[in-house]
């Protein structure tokens, strides 16, 4: 009995603390860079390990997913976190265009962009033989604040692009997140797989629908230009967040799941698969902000 309040007592305070958290860093990303009494706020953004392995503590305790009432502390938690950052998906050539937009008004040295490891899988201490495990890009204004070492390798525009193109044919999803200040802005570019990504598997697995927004576009799919599900199929196989179906041996789009990644589309061998502009999408950080 001991025992087990002990450890009810430990989830306790780190809901806490990581409420705590999440109110500082959102008071660090949504605000300009120089806040009051920054020296005591800025500590707290920086220990995103000790940050994402709180979140995935929380994520994996059970019993705060047994009921509504409970429910509501993590749906709580998530709607602050994505209120902070606000995390959306995106294409491969929405991201591509926005890069070169950037780089128009933001040229080095003031400007630069950082290839460094998933903190997701840092975080979990998982990693893969088969996928990419450098996937996590930070694109910002504040250089002087990411020093260069083995964790934070400066690339250029051009090797941007051609990771983003092999993220994109292994499948990894493009959630850009991001922050804006009166000094200068700082943008992540997560390409997350399903099986680690603290966002995805929110969403997938836990129904938490708060923490991530859909982005400008939405998935279309044309019957008469369809090969069908078997002679390609990859619409099914690519999609992760089950919005592709078949109908008649033909690929169909569940519109109210799709949340406009694009994977399925980049590899539509007959074209039928298409991006369209989604309704009223939401003004977000990244790219309508800082464009």
């Amino acid at each position: 009995m001991i025992i087990t309040a002990i450890i009810h007592y430990i989830d306790q305070l780190s809901i806490f603390l990581l409420l705590s958290l999440i109110i500082l860093h959102i008071l660090h990303l949504n605000g300009p860079y120089k806040l009051p009494l920054s020296s005591f706020f800025r500590p707290f953004t920086r220990y995103e390990h000790f940050f994402m392995r709180l979140l995935f503590k929380i994520l994996k305790t059970e019993w705060l997913y047994r009921n509504r009432l409970i429910r509501a502390i993590p749906e709580f938690v998530s709607y602050i976190a994505a209120n902070g950052v606000r995390p959306a998906v995106y294409t491969l050539q929405q991201l591509e265009h926005a890069v070169n937009s950037i780089y128009q008004k933001n040229p080095p040295p003031q400007f630069g962009v950082v290839l460094r490891p998933c903190p997701c899988r840092d975080a979990q201490g998982k990693y893969s033989k088969t996928l990419p495990n450098v996937t996590d890009v930070i694109l910002t204004t504040n250089v002087k604040s990411l020093k260069k070492s083995p964790n934070n390798v400066f690339i250029t525009k051009h090797q941007l692009i051609q990771k983003l193109r092999q993220f994109d044919e292994a499948g990894l999803v493009h959630i850009v997140l991001g922050c804006c200040g009166e000094e200068g802005f700082g943008i992540g570019i997560c390409n997350c797989h399903k099986s680690v990504c603290f966002v995805l598997l929110a969403y997938l697995g836990r129904g938490i629908k708060r923490g991530i927004a859909p982005g400008p576009s939405i998935a279309t799919c044309d019957s008469n230009l369809c090969k069908g599900i078997d002679a390609c199929g990859k619409c099914l196989t690519r999609c992760i967040f089950h919005a592709r179906s078949a109908k008649d041996g033909k690929g169909l789009v569940i519109s109210e799941r799709c949340l406009g990644c694009g994977l399925c589309s980049n590899t539509c061998e007959s074209g039928a698969t298409r991006m369209a502009p989604r309704k009223n999408p939401k003004e977000l950080y990244f790219p309508l902000n800082c464009l």
